[in-house]
């Protein structure tokens, strides 16, 4: 019976005058925070998909989501557990990100951040797929030079790091440093050392990356007037076009 009265409520709450909005859900969200705790996987989803429609509601305020919802949503939901199932996965990204709309984008990077580092890459994926998307959507003029820092330091490990084929460590890698752009020019020479150290791998799929990072990156070293790097960069792909890994 809850589930039912929560997702219909999920759906009432968008269509409520701003007053009415906010306070039923203040009401709602009572029943919704204690069951962040619920282990019922299908409860899960659908405490996060009405409190994603709760958030993307006018009437319901920053403060209110950041001091009363936050501190046990990133308790209970952010875990490598949630990052396993596919569903459980998609539907708490987009949650998040739609939480970043509302609190603003260094509200939850700077609560996220630190697990770039985290030991299992599929939560690693989770981490990174959810900051691609509150750049893309929101820029990153709310991101201060330390939380840059701690980003580019953690996107370097992890896209390091890597062992799949996929394409969403590279997606991400190119939305933060895009997203950044003038500003990622301290950081180019180290990210540029990683994309040599790795065109020089032995194995195909690791020099495809680092080749299609260079793509996705190229627009910002020129931005950032990066000539000579993109020169070294580009006489390395020249040369490797005729040598011992020729599949890239």
């Amino acid at each position: 019976g809850l589930a039912a009265f929560l997702k219909a409520i999920g759906y009432l709450i968008p269509l409520m005058d701003a007053e009415y909005a906010c306070y039923y859900t203040r009401e709602v969200m009572l029943i919704l925070i204690r069951e962040f705790q619920s282990p019922d996987e299908e409860m899960k989803k659908i405490v996060l998909k009405v409190v994603k429609q709760c958030t993307a509601t006018d009437g319901v305020e920053a403060k209110y989501i950041k001091d009363e919802v936050l501190p046990s949503f990133f308790k209970y939901f952010w875990n490598q557990r949630m990052a396993l199932d596919r569903r459980n996965y998609r539907q708490l990204v987009d949650t998040t990100v739609e939480m970043a709309n509302k609190v603003g984008s260094s509200e939850i990077i700077n609560r996220i951040v630190d697990d770039l580092k985290d030991e299992s890459e599929q939560y690693r994926k989770m981490v990174i797929e959810t900051i691609e998307k509150i750049m893309t959507n929101l820029g990153s003029a709310d991101i201060d030079s330390r939380l840059e820092e701690q980003l580019i330091d953690g996107i370097l490990y992890a896209f390091q790091e890597q062992t799949t084929e996929d394409t969403v460590m590279l997606n991400g890698f190119g939305a933060v440093v895009n997203s950044l752009g003038k500003r990622c020019k301290a950081y180019l020479p180290q990210i540029c050392g990683t994309i040599l150290w790795r065109l020089n791998n032995k194995a195909a799929k690791v020099r495809q990356q680092a080749a299609d990072l260079i793509q996705k990156i190229a627009n910002v070293m020129k931005l950032c007037a990066e000539e000579k790097l993109m020169g070294q960069l580009g006489l390395v792909l020249y040369e490797y076009l005729g040598e011992e890994y020729p599949e890239v």
